[in-house]
């Protein structure tokens, strides 16, 4: 696990950017990669290819490495369409090649919040979602998703694109903040967030069957200026069949959605699907991220049948547990500090000044 390092005292975050592919492309002017015993292993210019054999790393169709490369780039290194921010560990597991970019805390804080909120945002806002960036992010350290990472770089854990288009007010939330994160009696807190709550936060207990005394549901008020506080999709007879069909309800002419059970603050827990005699209910979850959470972009919605095809209109953005950014934007407008939001949406925490 890369914690701080012993020479700076700076605290690294190991994030997958790329998985379960057999091969990933680097580019930089210069790029260079050292095996596990710290020697250089290979060099290369413009762009390379690199791809698992086994357990093995190929260099450029030729050259036959080991398990694990570690490589940099002069004056940048990127992965596919990503700015790394640093190293990249490149890892080959049975016949998959993981590539791992390594970036200090800082940073990467700043990565995230750049993508999760516009620059317009309020800098008391920005800087409620770094302290929640950063702990998510310290807590990973401790508690790896795998040994070859810490988190992913993807809505799976925070959206990490690169250091690419990182405006000045993302790094100053972060430098405002440095070290600052938020705690529940001596731990750490699990700081999920999410865009747009539609008016009440969901409790976790609710969402994903854990009771955490910090995420339990409560009312917002803050966030009706959010461009998807309101939003509806339409989804497509093909569409519809699609998604009946990955779920395992083979799709006839009578296919039905509909909402089978609600949680208390009014979000859809579970989903029937019915067609040609066969039902069944699934949790929501599952239904939203099989159609796209892009288009049902909240649990908090109706299904509405219109002839063959079906209209889900809902409120928010997100799984809606923990802090609502629209919702904290609203609050710092109001004239509430970080401080005051991170209470608010995180009940019973509190800031501690210096990250483990």
């Amino acid at each position: 696990m890369i914690g701080p390092s012993e020479a700076t005292g700076t605290r690294f975050v190991r994030v997958l950017l790329s998985g379960g592919k057999p091969g990933v492309v680097l580019e930089g002017e210069t790029i260079r990669a050292w095996g596990a015993d710290g020697k250089l292993s290979a060099e290369g210019a413009g762009r390379v290819t690199l791809t698992a054999v086994g357990e093995r790393i190929r260099w450029n169709g030729s050259r036959l490495l080991g398990r694990t490369l570690d490589a940099a780039g002069a004056p940048e290194l990127r992965v596919g369409d990503r700015k790394a921010g640093g190293r990249v560990r490149l890892v080959a597991r049975k016949g998959e090649l993981l590539a791992v970019a390594v970036v200090p805390l800082e940073p990467y804080v700043a990565a995230v919040i750049s993508r999760e909120a516009p620059p317009r945002f309020h800098p008391e806002a920005l800087a409620a979602m770094a302290v929640a960036a950063r702990t998510y992010a310290v807590g990973a350290t401790a508690k790896p998703r795998d040994t070859a990472y810490d988190v992913v770089g993807s809505v799976e854990d925070q959206v990490f694109e690169g250091m690419d288009g990182v405006a000045s007010v993302f790094r100053e939330a972060a430098e405002r903040t440095r070290g600052v994160v938020l705690r529940y009696r001596g731990e750490l807190v699990r700081t999920v967030y999410h865009s747009t709550c539609g008016g009440r936060t969901e409790s976790a207990e609710y969402a994903w069957g854990r009771d955490v005394p910090y995420l339990r549901a409560l009312r917002c008020d803050d966030c009706a200026d959010s461009p998807v506080y309101r939003w509806e999709y339409r989804m497509s007879a093909a569409e519809g069949r699609r998604v009946s069909g990955a779920l395992g309800v083979p799709p006839g002419k009578d296919l039905r959605f509909a909402v089978a059970s609600r949680t208390p603050t009014g979000r859809t827990n579970r989903v029937r699907i019915s067609s040609g005699g066969v039902s069944r209910e699934l949790k929501a979850a599952v239904f939203r991220k099989t159609a796209g959470y892009a288009k049902i972009r909240s649990l908090k919605m109706e299904i509405v049948p219109v002839g063959g095809e079906w209209r889900f209109a809902g409120e928010g953005y997100g799984h809606g547990v923990g802090m609502c950014q629209f919702g904290a934007n609203g609050m710092a407008r109001r004239g509430a500090g970080f401080r005051d939001i991170l209470a608010r949406y995180y009940p019973g925490t509190e800031t501690a000044g210096e990250a483990p």
